[in-house]
């Protein structure tokens, strides 16, 4: 049966959950608590890089995810 609410394909929804899956385990890992918004965000960009393989564009993406966790890691205060 179609969902009609989530227009994402099947292949879509199977790679989603599965860099969901990867940055959780990721953060964890490197001691980074992010928050529901910062782990949709990234698991976006990883979707897109398992789609469209590596770019400048994601690469500069990758650059301001790290940018930001680490800004929120030295200052936790100001985020």
């Amino acid at each position: 049966m179609e969902n009609k609410k989530n227009p994402q394909s099947q292949g879509r929804q199977i790679s989603t959950q599965s860099q969901a899956k990867l940055v959780l385990d990721w953060s964890t890992s490197c001691g980074h608590c992010i928050t529901l918004k910062e782990l949709v965000a990234i698991t976006n960009v990883m979707v897109d890089y398992v789609e469209m393989g590596y770019s400048k564009e994601i690469g500069d993406r990758l650059d301001k995810i790290q940018e930001h966790l680490d800004n929120k890691k030295s200052n936790p205060q100001q985020l």
